[in-house]
């Protein structure tokens, strides 16, 4: 199965970094020449290593997948690769299966971002819990309980969920939405927030107390 599919088999971290390194490293690089038009050059180890300090035989080990062993790179070395390759440091973290649901978070999100922006406009998104609000507002949080139905395991699961929403919209919430962010950029990252949180809601989740 195709590792890089976000259905392939699990691997350690440092192995999606080295595969992220590799590819970005390859197409860094000036347009080479003699080729097609737009054909992507490589951004060499020497290049790299004038630009961030990091030795070529480091940069080598980073991108090497031999055996069982994964790249751990210190966070300062990380943070020094992504500023010479000008993306995010999370990004050269990124697994498949995580790019997979921002990509589905970002597709299904429009609704989720009409709700951010009416609660904005009246003054109740930054009230409490602004991701859980924008689930309240897009009637997909809480979840319907039978009707007529007391104590029942649909009504024990619903509850589960329930609380699973809640505390992920309150990390998500505290990841992405944290103080003295600009109103414009809170509205949006609140929208993909809750539409991650909705997305990856298990069917029956096992809540720790």
């Amino acid at each position: 199965m195709d590792r890089s599919s976000p259905d392939g088999p699990l691997m350690p971290l440092g192995r999606y970094f080295s595969d992220n390194l590799s590819a970005v490293l390859a197409v860094a690089g000036k347009e080479r020449e003699n080729r097609t038009v737009g054909s992507p050059g490589p951004m060499t180890a020497t290049q790299i290593h004038r630009k961030t300090g990091v030795a070529r035989s480091t940069l080598r080990a980073l991108k090497s997948q031999r055996g069982e062993s994964a790249a751990n790179p210190d966070l300062d070395t990380l943070d020094r690769l992504a500023a010479a390759l000008g993306v995010p440091p999370a990004f050269l973290l990124m697994r498949p299966q995580d790019w997979f649901a921002l990509g589905q978070a970002l597709g299904a999100s429009g609704d989720y971002l009409a709700a951010a922006m009416k609660l904005h406009s009246a003054g109740q998104l930054d009230n409490g819990s602004p991701v859980e609000k924008v689930l309240r507002e897009c009637k997909v949080h809480p979840d319907a309980r039978p009707m007529g139905v007391g104590s029942s395991p649909e009504v024990a699961r619903a509850n589960a969920r329930d609380e699973w929403r809640r505390r992920s919209c309150l990390k998500f919430g505290a990841l992405m939405l944290r103080p003295g962010r600009a109103h414009q950029s809170r509205v949006a990252l609140a929208a993909i927030a809750g539409a991650l949180v909705s997305a990856s809601t298990p069917n029956d989740p096992n809540i720790d107390d």
